[in-house]
């Protein structure tokens, strides 16, 4: 949230939950002032769809210039609108490269059917993205954002998401409840306690309130980090991700088990090699 064109990019595929992620973005872009940009990648299902419906392929065009302009009636905000051709994991990245987005917001249906076999389509998209994805599986409440949990791991980027802790609360007055993991190793935990420390130190001296909570040991992290986010009805989990490490597990990754969760909270997405910063100088 730290460049100057202040877009909201929506990731936009005419179906129910690509209409829930632009009531995200909207209720967002309202609350910061932004503007939102639809995008919709023109690949081979979007071609199939055409040709099965028999219209040519600028129907996407128009239909994108006329949905933009509704929305800026009916919502009073600016909204525009792209196609591209090309492939989802790499022209949605390149389009928030060229607009100089700030967010990308995109819906999901959670990891069902036939991503079980080929991988998740949604942490593929995340980890392709060089900026912040806000992943969102419901209708948007009020998007306050005003309970953030901050999980804190020893995973590559987990402390250095702070940098967006700190424009979340300039925009939203966030306060942050930092999660943090257990582990059985008392050198790790030490290690662990002493990035608390530090991240504690940084929102004090910005004035961020944040609590702090401890997973259970023994337990796994990330099922114990959504519960607590239920329990405290939180607006959004804050996640790091890492695009060097696109695993796959026939019961899930720990960034899917989170960015799927059941109680369906909307997830920020945070690309570990995207955090341009050593904290200490924040």
């Amino acid at each position: 949230m730290e460049q100057e064109n202040n877009v909201i990019m929506v990731a936009y595929d005419f179906t129910q939950i690509g209409d829930m992620a632009i009531e995200n973005a909207i209720q967002m872009a309202k609350t910061l002032n932004y503007k939102v940009c639809l995008l919709h990648i023109i690949n081979t299902p979007s071609r199939k769809k055409l040709k099965k419906a028999n219209q040519p392929v600028d129907t996407i065009d128009k239909k994108l210039k006329e949905m933009a302009a509704s929305l800026h009636k009916k919502h009073n905000v600016a909204v525009d609108h792209i196609t591209k051709t090309g492939s989802i994991f790499t022209s949605i990245a390149e389009v928030t490269k060229d607009i100089g987005a700030n967010l990308l917001v995109f819906g999901t249906h959670g990891k069902r059917g036939v991503q079980f076999l080929l991988g998740s389509f949604a942490v593929k998209l995340v980890k392709s993205c060089p900026i912040p994805v806000l992943v969102v599986q419901k209708p948007a409440k009020k998007s306050q954002y005003k309970d953030i949990v901050f999980p804190l791991d020893l995973e590559a980027g987990s402390k250095q998401k702070v940098k967006w802790a700190l424009a979340l609360h300039k925009q939203f007055q966030s306060k942050f409840h930092i999660y943090v993991e257990s582990y059985n190793d008392d050198y790790v935990q030490r290690k662990l306690k002493a990035d608390h420390k530090q991240v504690k130190k940084i929102l004090e001296k910005h004035g961020i309130p944040h609590t702090d909570n401890y997973s259970p040991p023994k337990t796994r992290f990330t099922k114990k980090l959504v519960e607590f986010s239920k329990d405290i009805n939180a607006d959004m989990i804050m996640i790091s991700t890492d695009p060097d490490k696109l695993t796959w597990s026939l019961w899930g990754s720990p960034d899917e088990r989170v960015i799927y969760n059941q109680e369906k909270i909307p997830v920020m997405c945070i690309n570990a090699q995207d955090l341009r910063v050593i904290i200490g100088g924040l």
